[in-house]
Protein backbone atom coordinates (compact mmCIF):
# COMPACT_ATOMS: atom_id res chain seq x y z
CA UNK A 1 0.00 0.00 0.00
CA UNK A 2 1.43 3.30 -1.04
CA UNK A 3 -0.40 5.75 1.18
CA UNK A 4 1.14 8.65 3.08
CA UNK A 5 2.29 7.35 6.44
CA UNK A 6 4.51 8.39 9.30
CA UNK A 7 8.11 7.34 9.79
CA UNK A 8 8.69 4.67 12.44
CA UNK A 9 10.98 6.29 14.99
CA UNK A 10 11.68 3.39 17.31
CA UNK A 11 11.25 -0.39 17.25
CA UNK A 12 11.71 -2.56 20.34
CA UNK A 13 14.40 -5.21 20.02
CA UNK A 14 11.84 -8.01 20.01
CA UNK A 15 9.52 -6.15 17.57
CA UNK A 16 6.78 -5.88 20.18
CA UNK A 17 6.63 -2.06 20.13
CA UNK A 18 6.71 0.47 17.30
CA UNK A 19 6.70 4.23 17.93
CA UNK A 20 5.83 7.06 15.59
CA UNK A 21 4.59 10.64 15.88
CA UNK A 22 1.32 12.05 14.56
CA UNK A 23 1.98 15.59 13.31
CA UNK A 24 -0.83 17.98 12.47
CA UNK A 25 -2.10 21.47 13.34
CA UNK A 26 -3.18 20.36 16.82
CA UNK A 27 0.40 19.42 17.60
CA UNK A 28 2.50 16.29 17.80
CA UNK A 29 1.20 13.16 19.46
CA UNK A 30 3.46 10.20 20.13
CA UNK A 31 1.85 6.91 19.09
CA UNK A 32 2.71 3.36 20.08
CA UNK A 33 1.70 0.12 18.38
CA UNK A 34 2.00 -2.87 20.73
CA UNK A 35 1.95 -6.57 19.94
CA UNK A 36 1.20 -8.73 23.00
CA UNK A 37 0.62 -12.47 23.25
CA UNK A 38 -3.09 -13.00 23.86
CA UNK A 39 -3.57 -16.75 23.34
CA UNK A 40 -0.45 -18.95 23.37
CA UNK A 41 -2.36 -22.06 22.31
CA UNK A 42 -3.60 -20.48 19.06
CA UNK A 43 -0.59 -18.14 18.64
CA UNK A 44 -2.79 -15.03 18.73
CA UNK A 45 -1.28 -11.61 19.43
CA UNK A 46 -3.25 -8.53 20.36
CA UNK A 47 -2.46 -5.38 18.37
CA UNK A 48 -3.05 -2.10 20.19
CA UNK A 49 -2.69 1.49 19.04
CA UNK A 50 -1.96 3.81 21.94
CA UNK A 51 -1.24 7.48 22.52
CA UNK A 52 1.77 8.20 24.69
CA UNK A 53 0.60 10.93 27.06
CA UNK A 54 2.78 13.76 28.38
CA UNK A 55 3.00 11.89 31.69
CA UNK A 56 4.60 8.95 29.88
CA UNK A 57 1.52 6.80 30.46
CA UNK A 58 -0.28 5.27 27.47
CA UNK A 59 -3.95 5.41 26.55
CA UNK A 60 -6.10 3.65 23.98
CA UNK A 61 -9.11 5.83 24.77
CA UNK A 62 -7.89 9.37 24.10
CA UNK A 63 -9.30 11.16 21.08
CA UNK A 64 -6.58 13.12 19.31
CA UNK A 65 -8.64 14.88 16.63
CA UNK A 66 -5.39 15.56 14.79
CA UNK A 67 -7.13 15.17 11.40
CA UNK A 68 -4.61 12.57 10.22
CA UNK A 69 -6.54 9.33 10.65
CA UNK A 70 -5.58 8.13 7.15
CA UNK A 71 -1.87 8.60 7.86
CA UNK A 72 -2.17 6.89 11.25
CA UNK A 73 -4.07 3.90 9.82
CA UNK A 74 -1.62 3.66 6.91
CA UNK A 75 1.26 3.65 9.39
CA UNK A 76 -0.35 0.96 11.55
CA UNK A 77 -1.14 -1.11 8.44
CA UNK A 78 2.47 -0.84 7.29
CA UNK A 79 3.62 -1.94 10.75
CA UNK A 80 1.25 -4.93 10.68
CA UNK A 81 2.44 -5.90 7.19
CA UNK A 82 6.09 -5.71 8.26
CA UNK A 83 5.45 -7.49 11.57
CA UNK A 84 3.53 -10.31 9.90
CA UNK A 85 6.35 -10.76 7.38
CA UNK A 86 8.71 -11.35 10.32
CA UNK A 87 6.23 -13.60 12.15
CA UNK A 88 3.93 -15.14 9.51
CA UNK A 89 2.74 -17.88 11.86
CA UNK A 90 1.18 -15.36 14.27
CA UNK A 91 -2.48 -14.38 14.14
CA UNK A 92 -3.14 -10.73 14.92
CA UNK A 93 -6.26 -9.70 16.84
CA UNK A 94 -7.55 -6.15 17.14
CA UNK A 95 -10.69 -4.27 18.08
CA UNK A 96 -11.73 -0.74 18.99
CA UNK A 97 -11.41 0.26 22.61
CA UNK A 98 -14.37 2.63 22.79
CA UNK A 99 -17.80 1.61 24.02
CA UNK A 100 -19.61 3.48 21.24
CA UNK A 101 -17.95 1.39 18.53
CA UNK A 102 -16.60 4.40 16.62
CA UNK A 103 -13.09 2.95 16.41
CA UNK A 104 -14.37 -0.40 15.15
CA UNK A 105 -16.34 1.48 12.50
CA UNK A 106 -13.13 3.24 11.40
CA UNK A 107 -11.22 -0.06 11.28
CA UNK A 108 -14.04 -1.73 9.36
CA UNK A 109 -14.22 1.13 6.86
CA UNK A 110 -10.44 1.02 6.31
CA UNK A 111 -10.43 -2.76 5.76
CA UNK A 112 -13.40 -2.49 3.43
CA UNK A 113 -11.80 0.34 1.44
CA UNK A 114 -8.49 -1.49 0.95
CA UNK A 115 -9.80 -5.05 1.01
CA UNK A 116 -8.68 -5.84 -2.54
CA UNK A 117 -5.07 -5.11 -1.51
CA UNK A 118 -5.22 -6.54 2.02
CA UNK A 119 -6.77 -9.85 0.97
CA UNK A 120 -3.70 -10.54 -1.18
CA UNK A 121 -1.54 -10.42 1.96
CA UNK A 122 -3.85 -11.61 4.74
CA UNK A 123 -6.61 -13.98 5.65
CA UNK A 124 -9.05 -11.57 7.35
CA UNK A 125 -11.78 -12.73 9.71
CA UNK A 126 -14.39 -10.72 11.58
CA UNK A 127 -15.84 -11.65 14.96
CA UNK A 128 -19.63 -11.50 14.92
CA UNK A 129 -19.54 -11.83 18.71
CA UNK A 130 -16.97 -12.88 21.34
CA UNK A 131 -16.60 -16.43 19.97
CA UNK A 132 -18.08 -16.61 16.46
CA UNK A 133 -16.02 -15.42 13.51
CA UNK A 134 -16.34 -15.57 9.74
CA UNK A 135 -14.30 -14.59 6.69
CA UNK A 136 -14.46 -10.82 6.32
CA UNK A 137 -17.63 -9.64 4.61
CA UNK A 138 -17.72 -5.90 3.86
CA UNK A 139 -21.48 -5.84 4.43
CA UNK A 140 -21.31 -7.14 8.01
CA UNK A 141 -20.38 -5.33 11.20
CA UNK A 142 -17.86 -6.95 13.53
CA UNK A 143 -16.90 -6.95 17.16
CA UNK A 144 -13.19 -7.54 16.39
CA UNK A 145 -10.82 -8.71 13.64
CA UNK A 146 -8.27 -11.48 13.27
CA UNK A 147 -5.69 -11.40 10.47
CA UNK A 148 -3.00 -13.86 9.47
CA UNK A 149 -0.38 -13.63 6.79
CA UNK A 150 -1.05 -15.85 3.76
Amino acid sequence: MHLPSYQILEIAGNYSEFKFVSVWPNGQIQKLVLFRLLDPEDNIYNVALLDILESGMTSDTTVSNNNDMREILATVTRIIIDYSALFPERKLFFRGSDEEGKRMAVYHRAIREYYSILQEIFFIEGFINEKVKEPFNPLNNYHAFLVKRK
